[in-house]
């Protein structure tokens, strides 16, 4: 604790430096903003104005007659309520991400300056703007950089594409050497070795969206300022301009508290660290049982407790039960969106940057479109990087990370969701959420997200991608990953059969289904070709060993962009973070063993099953030394009806 406080003191003396230096460049913007802060009741000048955004538990000095708080053009966030404006700190940009989640206080401790009995509060923030000149050459900087890692990308997936097939090729070329007479055997594993063609058409897909869409690997979209809109439209055009709200829902059976806390935390935390205006923004967390955060009340964050007896028209169960009565107790407003998470999902300032230039395109596209016809709704997702837990399996969904920047980004620049949907990181405006029912029925509630977003692509609705990375854990079991893989075709197969959505729209996830029925003939027939000495036919080596390294090349692009992005509870020096990232490399090797865990779920899933699995993940908050997020608030929140604390 003594060396946390030393190297607070010596962040808020480098902080307090740089403040200097911003002073000297723009005086005459200081000395304004100055005048315009002297008053108790918030900023406020005739250019842009921007909502002040609160930290939860920040109070603000707001007007009597209850009016929005707003900022100048350089600040995001306003005085804090007991302090003057003129002994508040304001943090460079540069020094935003290093001290935004710095707590100097003791859980046992009241918060410094606050009375015993008060609930526990964050520490505000402020952030100013780079200067314009700045901001160019930051933005051409980022944009050549961009453009350099997308051709060098493209260079070594070719590359390394050709090399892997090479490889294969020679190593069926030496078996056709061991053995020159044919048996029965060899003969009955050529022709299955058919079965190898049938993963070709996924990896073709899978390979032409790294290839396309190379800068999806980065995940890290350039900060701007958050979207507005009016608030009515029409002639009578008149109303003011409001930044769009987010709202994040998280859902949770509630029985995983500690990991609960720490994706609300996060969400904290990655506003805090954004080093441009934030815009205002709600959590709503939906659970099968009451819970207690042991977070403080906050306003800003609601909890919804399902009844026991709730029934939903349709007789959905689990996961689109709980998603369905909060769409009934809610009534979004025309600024916010909606981004639905799991329990564990976590995300940092990168990803909230996607979210914002997702909506500012959104609303740009519709600006361009009203006047020729009604554009369409627009849901949005991102890929998902597994991290923390156990080791093997973050490599065993590595794949699934590729298949988030390859097959997924290919489907969602088409604006269709032929491969389905994740049940996390969907992103979707209010008014829509509105006319998109979770209410899926009985058999389609084990994968209600698939169910739900072909039944909004045949009701007209678009699909995007989200720029940014969310931050989600793998399974930590080998029977956890078995059963969420059989679950997940379980319940496709169902979905594929749902009569509330026209076939044209079902053909293409079944015929993906079908081939991931089949994924583990190619496996155990890779086997047997070994033990007997059996190559397949010439004609079929190049597609088939190109399937094989596609997906090799989909477990090694996982683990690195894995590795390579820092996880918001698990902060690594440069240093560490380099050398780990390399270290993680070799669980490349293990993809044989995840090959056959995936076959093992294919084949369990052949068992018929009726039941939502969770999956238990630990809370990875305390990983680090000296940084116990989990531990920055200690009164409970209150619920979304009333003050009773759960």
């Amino acid at each position: 604790m003594h060396s946390d406080r030393v190297e607070d003191q010596a962040e808020a003396r480098l902080i307090q430096l740089r403040q200097q230096r911003l002073r000297k460049q723009s005086k005459a913007e200081y000395l304004d903003s100055r005048k315009m802060s002297s008053s108790a009741t918030g900023y406020a000048s005739d250019a842009v104005k921007t909502p002040v955004v609160p930290i939860p538990g920040m109070s603000f000095m707001a007007s009597q007659a209850g009016g929005n708080v707003y900022a100048t053009k350089q600040m995001s966030i306003g005085p804090a309520g007991g302090m003057s404006a003129r002994d508040q700190r304001v943090i460079s940009p540069y020094a935003l991400p290093a001290t935004a989640t710095q707590f100097p206080w003791s859980p046992s401790q009241p918060w410094p300056g606050s009375q015993a009995n008060a609930p526990a509060v964050f520490s505000p923030v402020l952030a100013v703007e780079s200067f314009p000149d700045e901001r160019a050459e930051v933005r051409q900087r980022s944009a050549f950089l961009a453009a350099l890692f997308s051709c060098t990308y493209r260079v070594w997936l070719i590359s390394a594409t050709i090399i892997l097939t090479l490889a294969l090729f020679e190593l069926q070329s030496v078996l056709d050497n061991v053995h020159h007479s044919t048996s029965i055997w060899r003969t009955i594993v050529q022709w299955a070795e058919l079965s190898w063609l049938a993963p070709v058409p996924v990896a073709i897909i899978l390979w032409l969206g790294w290839f396309l869409f190379a800068e999806a690997v980065c995940g890290n979209p350039t900060p701007i300022r958050v979207p507005t809109l009016a608030s009515r439209k029409g002639l009578l055009s008149f109303g003011s301009v409001r930044p769009v709200r987010l709202v994040f829902r998280l859902v949770t059976r509630g029985d995983n508290v500690e990991v609960l806390r720490d994706s609300v935390i996060a969400i904290y935390r990655a506003f805090a660290c954004y080093p441009c205006a934030t815009g205002p923004y709600r959590i709503e967390i939906i659970t099968e049982c009451p819970i207690n955060l042991n977070m403080g009340i906050d306003p800003g964050t609601r909890i919804y407790v399902v009844p026991r007896g709730y029934v939903t028209p349709h007789h959905s169960k689990f996961k689109a039960r709980a998603l369905t009565y909060l769409q009934s107790q809610v009534c979004p407003q025309h600024e916010d969106w909606f981004i639905y998470l799991d329990e564990e999902s976590l995300i940092d300032e990168h990803m909230l940057a996607g979210l914002y230039h997702f909506v500012q395109q959104t609303l740009e596209d519709e600006a361009r479109t009203r006047k020729k016809r009604h554009p369409a709704g627009v849901i949005g997702q991102g890929s998902i990087l597994y991290q923390g837990g156990n080791w093997f399996f973050r490599g065993a969904d590595a794949l699934r990370t590729a298949d988030d920047l390859g097959r997924f980004r290919l489907q969602y620049a088409l604006g269709v969701p032929i491969f389905g949907v994740h049940g996390s990181y969907i992103v979707i405006r209010g008014i829509d959420d509105l006319r998109l029912s979770f209410d899926v029925g009985t058999a389609n509630s084990i994968t209600e997200d698939a169910a739900w977003a072909l039944r909004a692509w045949s009701q007209g609705y678009r699909f995007a991608w989200v720029e940014g990375h969310l931050h989600e854990q793998p399974p930590q079991k080998v029977k956890d990953f078995v059963r969420q893989r059989s679950r997940w075709l379980t319940g496709m197969r169902i979905v594929i059969r749902d009569k509330q959505t026209p076939l044209r729209y079902r053909l293409c996830l079944g015929l993906f289904t079908a081939l991931w029925q089949l994924a583990f003939l190619p496996f155990l027939i890779a086997t047997a070709a070994l033990i007997v000495h059996a190559s397949p036919f010439f004609w079929m080596r190049i597609p088939a060993d190109f399937a094989w390294a596609t997906f090799f090349l989909g477990y090694l692009q996982g683990i690195d962009v894995q590795a390579k992005h820092t996880h918001p509870f698990l902060k690594k020096k440069p240093f560490e973070a380099f050398w780990k990232r390399i270290l993680s490399w070799p669980l490349v090797l293990c993809s044989i063993w995840y090959a056959l865990l995936e076959a093992w779920g294919v084949l369990s899933s052949l068992k018929p099953k009726h039941e939502f699995f969770v999956i238990q993940k630990p809370s990875l908050a305390n990983e680090n030394k000296g940084n116990s997020a989990r531990d920055r608030l200690i009164q409970p929140l209150s619920t979304a009806k009333g003050d009773r604390m759960l």
